[in-house]
């Protein structure tokens, strides 16, 4: 089993409920969506010479013999592959997600590259020890997010959601989701959309997000490094 893979580094966790730690990442190519404010939009090219392909072996002794104890699968979107493949013992294993594509269902997609990319189910009781971060996309991504993954997202214990704001409107949309589907507000984080310092300092739009009772998530990688790759 092959994985194309963008980019393998070390770095410390930026965002969600493990911002900070220091990881290991492991980022694969290819996307299932285009998103407007995507930060890693190198990855959507089919052109190889901006990945590699790795052996699913190879990854895992990659990540077996890494410093780091977390270890996050990003992209791009990791659920296109059966990333269940590379689980091993005594790491920490985290999914950054779209959470468009379900992991327990054969897939087929056609990307908006014009290539197709298939695979088979994930196992649960494999991917329940991984720590999903879904990050559904709001109207600023300029994308339709298929409303009924959250459903399925919402009822797992194993994942967390994230959501990218700008401004006051895109807390009411993702608070018209949260509420739809229930979702629990210990397990929501909201991030500020954009790439500088000055877009991640808004502290009127974070004291809404505190009277909300969601948890607000600093974007570290940019705060630190204005989002420049393998930082």
């Amino acid at each position: 089993m092959k994985f194309p893979v963008s980019e393998i580094f070390c770095s410390i966790q930026g965002e969600g409920n493990y911002a900070g730690v220091n990881a290991l990442f492991v980022r694969f190519q290819f996307c299932n969506l285009a998103c407007r404010w995507c930060d890693s939009k190198y990855t959507w090219t089919g052109n190889k010479k901006n990945y590699k392909e790795f052996t699913d072996s190879r990854l895992k002794d990659i990540i077996r013999h890494a410093r780091p104890y977390h270890i996050i699968l990003t992209g791009g979107e990791p659920a296109l592959y059966r990333i269940d493949k590379l689980a091993v013992a005594g790491k920490k294993f985290h999914v950054e997600s779209n959470g468009t594509l379900l992991p327990l269902e054969d897939i087929v997609v056609q990307l908006p590259n014009g290539l197709t990319v298939s695979r088979k189910a994930m196992k649960e009781d494999i991917i329940q020890h991984f720590n999903w971060v879904i990050s559904p996309k709001l109207k600023n991504a300029h994308q339709q997010f298929p409303e009924e993954t959250l459903s399925f997202w919402a009822h797992k214990d194993y994942a967390v959601f994230k959501f990218v704001v700008q401004k006051a409107g895109d807390l009411e949309e993702a608070g018209q989701l949260i509420k739809r589907y229930k979702i629990d507000n210990r397990k929501v984080y909201i991030c500020l959309e954009g790439t500088t310092l000055a877009s991640q300092i808004n502290p009127a739009l974070v004291k809404k997000i505190i009277a909300r009772g969601w948890n607000f998530s600093p974007r570290l990688q940019v705060i630190l490094w204005n989002n420049r790759r393998k930082h």
